[in-house]
């Protein structure tokens, strides 16, 4: 329920309310009706009683409370106390349920109070609150109708009808009339605005402030008057140049966004040409608009190469001469003193010359001529590459090596003059002076090696020899710029420790990238071994480089490391906003990877609890819950400071955190965790339906991300329908029960096409066993369709137990040496990763489901006799033999696993997967001779590997203990 802020007359009453106690408050109430005199009633106190009876369990007391909230309803006269319809209103709020009635009580109080100010105002803030737009709309209206000359109460009815046009609660005809209505409030309110300040009607119905015109853009917006928006915009009265606008960028930013709606490219780029003309003069008598150098924003920029884009895309007669205009403007900007811009807008045009051309060597020449140009002007800054990226993805290789070569030789140069006479370089005694020539120097080689990992490297797709050397050696070249950073007086500047990230940090940064590539072009799991040691050691030394921290819990959560990769995602410290954005890099399959809180390896609960997967999860699920909570305090702030602009877009984010994706796969993973853990969490499968209908009809009418819709649709009508199964096999001991919501996701061809093939499995069973429940619910009594009915049973108990045949010879291959999910690293050391900690839980999850679905239906089976009762006997017996087979290779295959990550050798050969050893001395220049030059001896990888081991070690125990011949329980940690 929720929050209850109720403050009633009666102290004693308003103490028990406070502290929950109504059968207490109740006998006050009833004591202190008792002193009353005949007739005499308090309004506020028949709407405590009834609403306190409505919250007693006892089903009479509820009805006595009903009843009588029905007499206060009705009666006439009608009533017009205050606090007794704010009583209603509380507890109404508090046992989350609404009344369309209220309102009338309101409307009452309302007319019998017209100068309270407050009480409107509390009126329509509640309805705010709760988002009962109809309600809103009455009381934005009564408080308009009593308050003529304020302007709050005017702009709270166009909110208030503006919201209700956009709300899907609407009625499709008063959708219409709502938005209509906030139209034509919102125009009147422009037309009444004067050009001379004093010349307003005294009427408080008019444009005041730069918060009130972007309010009305959005209202036009919405009712496709955009020509409409744009004149308020130029508008001597309203628009941006107005005593109104004051000039906000903000408008200028809408008016980009608009002139893009109606297509007016040729005004869009008139009115960004002048703005970045503007920002060149050197009067400010000269300029056009008034903005200055503020207007060479980046936002202006793009704003003049779309339109020029666009322009040539439309074969506008002036083309080119807008084109050159464009490019004068860019070349302009380029030599003044904020000249990035500029490069960046000149690379651009080329860009889309090129695009718009067809990619001819002219205009691919000069493209790479301005990426060039660029790089010598801003290769020292680190921001070099973003800037340079979304060029990059568009050269072939042949422009690729060309401005590789470009790029190498202007570093060669700049070299060349700075470190040739080193007589000279020794005279500079400024350690200042030093430290910044050899950060330029470190920075624009990082950013030449971005350059060649994302032209070259990353569009690798197989493994040639050549490309696999070329790599290897941008790896160790990686590495060097990395560790001339770490050894140099760059981070002996910051020996008392970091406390952000510098520049040498990106070569380690990227000699992983190049590791991690290495693997997916030739499952070379020792190069995985390689990236986690060195970002180990980056974030050893760069304790807050938030990309290492990011990619070393992706590596973990692929190992299948469950608690370090909850320990390195703790680091990431995230908090609010973050959670919907980041918490999927912990939350993804993470309940059937490592299901249970850390056993080793922490003394302080803090430090073990920043290890368990299940605490971040619930810190990241509460965000979404108290988000609830705190969003109608947040709405009201906006409301008060009338921001009706910002307060529109803050509840668009707070309708997409509270019904997005990851709030559904907390919720998801979290059950699963549980049900895993042999707790068992309720989770609403018909919640989980309603969301996947909502995100098929984004994919339908979504003109973006269509795939991903799909898949998140798919995987949410299969968790809906797995929770579904075992909800009712496993803990309420039935068959399916049926109704339209899941019968609709049964149908669906959507719930295949999962990921893993386990996961493909579960639907498999869960289908097979509901059509046998189906058909037991039946209890079809005619011969034939008994028949087809026991067949189909037959076929069904077969099929299972083909399946687990299946499910043990998989999970025997993990033995054997070329066994799935298991990865040799050299020799015979071979170690776990998240696929098999994947399959052996949700193979014993489904062997659970099978086990349990399949007593239920031959305890049906001998009251209906669908099929013979000795087959059905066999078939279930034989299937809970191999449930318990399948248990016990998981068994083997677990202990044999962790005695052999147990013994020396096995640490010794993975110490020697990642740096060579020290008696090694043939090859200077492999990436394991490089990597223990930086890691100077092995101590640090015999760490990281050591804690690897252990975290393996830990889930394969959990895995033993579970599946011990014995164990009759679950995990016996949650």
């Amino acid at each position: 329920m929720a929050l209850l802020r109720l403050e009633v007359p009666d102290s004693q009453i308003n103490e028990a309310i406070d502290q929950r106690e109504w059968r207490h408050a109740l006998q006050l109430i009833e004591k202190r009706e008792k002193r009353l005199k005949r007739d005499e009633t308090i309004d506020w106190l028949t709407a405590c009683k009834a609403s306190i009876q409505m919250l007693l369990p006892e089903v009479t007391k509820q009805r006595q409370g009903h009843a009588l909230l029905d007499t206060f309803y009705q009666r006439k006269p009608p009533v017009v106390d205050v606090t007794a319809v704010m009583t209603i209103e509380a507890f109404s709020e508090y046992r989350k349920d609404s009344d369309a009635r209220l309102d009338v009580l309101w409307t009452q109080v309302a007319n019998a109070n017209p100068n309270n100010d407050g009480l409107h105002r509390y009126w329509f803030k509640k309805r705010l609150q709760t988002k009962d737009w109809q309600g809103a709309r009455k009381a934005a209206m009564a408080y308009m109708k009593h308050f003529p000359s304020k302007p709050e109460p005017f702009f709270w009815a166009i909110f208030a009808n503006f919201m209700a046009s956009k709300s899907l609660k609407t009625p499709d005809q008063e959708t219409v009339l709502c938005g209509t209505m906030a139209y034509r409030m919102c125009a009147k309110a422009a037309d009444d605005v004067h050009a001379e300040p004093g010349k307003e009607l005294k009427s408080g119905r008019v444009l005041r402030t730069p918060s009130d015109v972007a309010f009305l853009l959005d209202v036009f917006e919405s009712q496709g008057k955009w020509k409409e928006a744009i004149a308020v915009l130029e508008s001597r009265r309203t628009g941006i140049k107005s005593r109104i606008g004051k000039r906000s960028w903000d408008l200028v930013l809408r008016k980009f966004q608009l002139l893009e709606y109606v297509g007016e490219w040729l005004d869009q780029f008139k009115y960004s040409s002048t703005l970045l003309a503007d920002a060149c003069a050197e009067n400010s008598r000269l300029q056009i608009h008034g903005f200055g150098e503020f207007g060479n924003n980046w936002s202006t920029w793009v704003a003049m190469l779309r339109a020029a884009a666009n322009l040539r895309e439309c074969k506008v007669k002036a083309n080119d001469w807008l084109s050159r205009i464009a490019a004068s403007i860019c070349t302009q900007h380029a030599e003044g003193s904020s000249g990035r811009n500029g490069m960046c807008a000149k690379m651009l045009l080329d860009l889309s010359s090129l695009v718009a051309y067809g990619g001819t060597s002219r205009q691919g020449a000069a493209l790479v001529e301005s990426c060039c140009t660029y790089f010598k002007a801003y290769g020292k800054k680190q921001f070099c590459f973003n800037d340079l990226q979304i060029c990059l993805q568009v050269l072939d290789s042949t422009m690729a090596q060309t401005l590789l070569m470009e790029v190498k030789a202007h570093i060669k140069k700049e070299q060349a003059d700075l470190f040739g006479d080193q007589d000279q370089l020794r005279e500079v005694d400024d350690l200042e002076s030093r430290l910044e020539l050899d950060a330029n120097q470190l920075i624009m080689n990082v950013n030449m090696l971005k350059i060649e990992y994302y032209l070259i490297h990353s569009r690798r797709v197989s493994e040639k020899p050549e490309d696999r050397i070329a790599l290897e050696n941008f790896v160790v070249e990686c590495i060097k710029i990395y560790h001339v950073a770490v050894l140099s007086y760059l981070d002996a500047k910051n020996a008392g420790g970091r406390t952000e990230r510098l520049p040498g940090d990106d070569g380690g940064l990227l000699a992983a990238m190049g590791l991690i590539r290495l693997h997916a072009l030739g499952n070379r799991p020792e190069a995985l071994l390689q990236a986690v040691s060195l970002l180990q050691h980056l974030v050893h030394e760069s304790p807050f480089n938030y990309e290492a921290l990011v990619t070393l819990t992706a590596l973990y959560t692929k190992f299948g490391a469950g608690w370090l990769a909850a320990e390195h995602y703790s680091r990431l410290s995230i908090k609010n906003i973050q959670y919907p954005a980041i918490s999927w890099l912990l939350s993804t399959r993470i309940s059937s990877i490592y299901p249970y809180t850390p056993q080793t390896g922490y003394k302080d609960p803090t430090e073990k609890a920043s290890a368990d997967p299940v605490h971040h999860l619930e810190q990241a699920l509460d965000y979404h819950v108290h988000l609830a909570e705190s969003d109608p305090e947040e709405i009201v702030n906006f409301l008060e400071a009338g921001q009706y602009a910002s307060l529109v877009h803050a509840m668009g984010n707070s309708a997409y955190n509270q019904l997005g994706f990851t709030k559904y796969m907390l919720q998801v993973e979290l059950a699963r965790i549980e049900r895993l853990a042999g707790v068992g969490r309720n989770l609403d499968y018909r919640r989980l339906a309603g969301m996947s209908s909502r995100m098929k009809w984004r994919k339908m009418k979504a003109n973006t991300h269509d795939a991903q819709i799909l898949y998140l649709h798919k995987w949410l009508s299969q968790q809906a329908f797995t929770a579904l199964a075992y909800d009712n096999a496993t803990k309420h001991n039935r068959y399916f029960p049926r109704d339209d919501v899941m019968n609709s996701i049964i149908a669906s061809n959507d719930l295949k096409e999962s990921s893993t093939p386990v996961e493909d499995v579960q639907i498999d069973l869960t289908r097979d066993l509901d059509w046998i429940s189906m058909i037991y619910e039946n209890k079809v009594g005619d011969a034939e369709p008994r028949n087809r009915n026991a067949e189909t049973v037959a076929d069904k108990f077969n099929k299972m137990r083909d399946w687990q045949k299946h499910a043990n010879h998989v999970m025997s291959t993990m033995i054997e040496k070329d066994g799935c999910h298991l990865k040799t690293i050299t020799g015979d050391t071979r170690v776990p990763d998240w696929e098999f900690f994947h399959e052996v839980y949700l193979g014993l999850d489904n062997c659970r489901l099978v086990e349990k679905t399949m007593d239920v239906i031959f305890a049906g089976n001998r009251k209906f006799r669908i099929v013979e009762h000795g087959f059905a006997e066999f078939l279930t017996e034989a299937v809970r033999t191999l449930c318990s087979e399948y248990r016990g290779i998981v068994h083997a295959a677990a202990l044999q696993l962790r005695e052999s990550l147990s013994h020396k050798k096995h640490r010794r050969s993975l110490v020697y997967s990642v740096v060579s050893r020290k008696e090694d001395t043939e090859d200077k220049d492999t990436i394991a001779h490089w990597l223990r030059r930086l890691f100077t001896d092995e101590q640090h990888v015999q760490k990281t590997l050591a804690r690897l081991t252990a975290a393996w070690r830990d889930a394969l125990t959990n895995i033993i203990n579970l599946t011990k011949p014995t164990n009759t329980t679950s995990l016996p940690l949650h």
